[in-house]
């Protein structure tokens, strides 16, 4: 079984945090679970948003839609804030697929499959997959990272994200947006405290 947060173990169990029945209900009352949860949804601080170009239009100046991300680093961060590294755990179980034909190019290859199941310990847990291309050099990571953000999201956080449906901005010579959108209100931390979560 995978340590707390995936890192490497001995044969021990993790050691659930106090509190943390053996029968595994809740440690937290009703109350208690809403106010996590809406915790886990607030949205992530605009410093943590970066942005992916998801599409490029054949023209001139080079244009590409833009969507907002954040880094994994940013969901474990509110995770171990919300409940300490010791009161969440993840697991992941990774496959690759039989080799086809890849339609955009007539390649050859096969996917990375990655399955995660991040547990919070008194709240339950979620799984999500992720999949990259096997030639792509950083497959297992992006997968990885994908399956993460998806099994997270099922408990809210970074949830929003998935409401973004792209911006059309210039890109330069290397396909990096020249300028990046400004997050809606709703998206924001303190737009949140003001219009709630927005969704």
């Amino acid at each position: 079984m995978s340590a707390a947060n995936g890192h490497a173990q001995s044969a021990a169990e993790p050691i659930p945090p106090p509190g943390m029945l053996a029968s595994g209900a809740s440690r937290f009352s009703g109350e208690q679970i809403k106010e996590l949860v809406s915790a886990l949804e607030v949205p992530f601080d605009p410093s943590q948003i970066e942005w992916r170009v998801m599409n490029t239009a054949k023209s001139q100046p080079l244009r590409g839609q833009v969507v907002p991300y954040a880094d994994q680093r940013a969901y474990t961060d509110r995770l171990n804030a919300l409940f300490t590294p010791a009161g969440w755990t993840r697991k992941y179980a990774i496959h690759t697929s039989a080799n086809f034909e890849r339609t955009s190019d007539q390649k050859i290859v096969a996917k990375v499959l990655v399955t995660c199941e991040l547990t919070i310990f008194g709240l339950g847990s979620h799984s999500a997959t992720g999949e990259e291309w096997a030639d792509d050099p950083n497959a297992g990571t992006s997968a990885e990272a994908q399956s993460f953000k998806r099994a997270a999201s099922c408990f809210g956080l970074g949830r929003y994200l998935y409401y973004f449906t792209g911006t059309w901005v210039d890109l330069d010579e290397r396909k990096r947006p020249k300028s990046v959108p400004q997050l809606a209100g709703w998206a924001t931390l303190a737009g949140e405290k003001v219009f709630g979560h927005g969704v």
